[in-house]
């Protein structure tokens, strides 16, 4: 347990301030002893904080567990000084919530956090892997758009995936979701042909798709109005480091031609920990709730004007995306020489500060405004990443990481409003809707630049399809303003929890 000891120069006004209860973001106390107090609220399984002091000195203890599972160490790191010091009245620090979360909301959180790791993870595998894979197996970048396109059928898959979990739940679905998933690619490492890998990936990018969409409707249920965008930021991350870690293992398919084949056998420890996780993660309050009111399910219904928003919205935004993110390794491979390590520092590189863009969207949108703060992460992602296929040398660098870090804003704007603006019991069914939306925009971006890309000219191609995610800001102004309002308020559907 990570316990904090300073010993300060006594005065009255420093005395007068330690004896106080801290009342911040990070946790209120309640006194109880004299100079000792525990934690009445805030994201801790564990607070004690204890205050002695002599004639000369003050010495204070703060004794404390996050309850975030998996990742107490890495918050550790972020709320030390805060634990050591306290903060004032009002304070935010950058990595902090606009408001203080309780340890329920803690453990929730983690735990999605864990499974958006595995679904990253899992996710991220073909699009890393299939420019060596065609080389392996046989396919130029006509196969591999039309493969990746077709990959995209598995939407079939996520929309029942979704329609499911407003039926049973949100927390079966996870669970059997990744663990197929993590199965579907174990069977793509044994595959003999381009074929096989096509249909293994088409079942586990499908049911990865269910689980990052479930993930935020989470979120959205559990998390409190203010930290709903903060949320989808958090999980976002862990899932960018779980793409992240596909990449670490990389520069081993540089070794020989079949060498991405061992790669997809860390899909073992992936199914084990999904296991361990799912099996704490609790079902959320407004699921149990509205699915045990009579006859609430005929009585909730989503609004067609944002189901039509939305997915519109999806569908040009994917359009431009999917051949950006998925092309992108064998641009850099065929158009600029790059080997599979080459491939990798630039990722690491250009996307390390998507974090940034992450963080300050997140708190943006809670703050101020989802549909501001999505405009402008969707001009920084359209000029930013068409810009990258339109340049070289040091200019690629520059704007592939201008497009990750003001595009990164897009996430937690974007994946806060798809739950949000449908009610409980049609929330899977809506966004399973809209995924099928961005299937449909990933498959045609994929297809149009199999198609127009030639002699590895794709600068004037992807600054075509920049248009289309710029398209979406003005869309979005067709959507209420959701931030720091309540489900219930945005969806009068809705029964109070």
């Amino acid at each position: 347990m990570p316990t904090i000891r300073t010993t300060t120069e006594r005065t009255d006004d420093e005395l007068r301030r330690r004896l106080l209860p801290r009342d911040d973001v990070l946790v209120a106390e309640v006194e109880v002893a004299p100079g000792r107090f525990h934690a009445r609220s805030g994201p801790f399984s564990t607070w004690t904080r204890t205050v002695d002091h002599d004639a000369t000195s003050i010495t204070e203890e703060v004794r404390y567990r996050i309850a975030a599972p998996h990742w107490g160490r890495v918050v550790d790191l972020a709320v030390r000084g805060a634990a050591r010091h306290g903060l004032t009245s009002g304070a935010n620090p950058w990595w902090a919530p606009t408001r203080r979360l309780e340890a329920t909301d803690a453990e929730v959180l983690g735990l999605c956090a864990t499974l958006s790791m595995v679904a990253g993870f899992l996710g991220a595998l073909i699009g890393q892997t299939m420019t060596f894979i065609a080389a392996d197996l046989g396919g130029d970048v006509g196969d591999q758009s039309v493969a990746l396109a077709v990959i995209r059928a598995g939407a079939v898959l996520t929309f029942a995936a979704m329609a499911l979990a407003d039926r049973v739940g949100r927390r079966p679905v996870l669970r059997w979701a990744l663990l197929a998933a993590a199965g579907a690619a174990l069977l793509t490492g044994a595959s003999p042909d381009l074929t096989t890998v096509t249909a293994t990936q088409l079942v586990c990018r499908g049911l990865v798709a269910a689980a990052a969409f479930v993930l935020p409707v989470v979120c959205a249920e559990e998390l409190p109005a203010h930290s709903r965008a903060y949320a989808v930021s958090l999980i976002a991350l862990t899932g960018g480091l779980g793409a992240g870690m596909a990449l670490w293992f990389l520069p081993v398919v540089d070794l020989a031609p079949w060498a991405w084949r061992p790669l997809y056998l860390l899909a073992l420890p992936a199914a084990w920990l999904v296991v361990r996780t799912t099996r704490r993660l609790p079902e959320t309050h407004r699921f149990l709730h509205d699915d045990h009111v009579a006859d609430e399910r005929s009585h909730q219904h989503v609004v067609p004007r944002r189901l039509l928003v939305l997915a519109a919205s999806m569908l040009l935004l994917n359009l431009f995306v999917a051949p950006a993110q998925q092309l992108q390794n064998e641009y850099l491979r065929s158009a600029r020489g790059y080997t599979a390590a080459g491939v990798t520092l630039f990722l690491l590189v250009t996307n390390t500060g998507g974090a940034v863009g992450l963080v300050l969207g997140s708190r943006t949108s809670d703050r101020r405004s989802r549909r501001i703060t999505l405009a402008i992460g969707l001009i920084g992602l359209a000029v930013g990443n068409s810009m990258m296929f339109a340049t070289s040398g040091s200019a690629m660098w520059a704007f592939s990481a201008l497009g990750s870090i003001v595009g990164a804003a897009v996430v937690p704007s974007l994946g806060a409003l798809q739950p949000e603006m449908f009610p409980t019991l049609r929330r899977g069914v809506a966004n399973g809707l809209l995924n099928l939306a961005a299937v449909g925009g990933s498959a045609l971006g994929l297809v149009l630049v199999g198609r127009l890309v030639t002699d590895d000219r794709y600068g004037p191609t992807m600054l075509t399809l920049a248009i289309a995610p710029l398209l979406v800001v003005a869309l979005v102004r067709l959507l209420p303003e959701s931030a720091g309002r309540e489900l219930e308020d945005l969806n009068p559907d809705d029964p109070d929890p």
